[in-house]
């Protein structure tokens, strides 16, 4: 496995795994369905309830890793 390691302690990029998308580590959620939720106005409550496997720790440095990465996001949320 040739994971790609990013600065963010819960998410993970292996081109061989999910398209090489960035995912939270542990799982098989991709950081742009988190940001998915988060932008069509969902508030945090709501998407841990939506995800009950996940912890706010997770899920706040998916977010992180968004605003870090935007552009690559942006563009598979496109």
């Amino acid at each position: 496995m040739s994971q790609i390691k990013t600065e963010h302690l819960h998410i993970e990029k292996d081109p061989d795994r999910y398209e090489g998308k960035a995912v939270i580590r542990n799982t098989r959620i991709p950081v742009a369905s988190i940001v998915n939720h988060y932008r069509s106005g969902m508030n945090i409550e709501e998407i841990l309830e939506g995800y009950p496997s996940l912890t706010p720790a997770q899920l706040f440095d998916a977010l992180s890793y968004y605003f870090d990465n935007k552009e690559e996001i942006d563009k598979e949320l496109s």
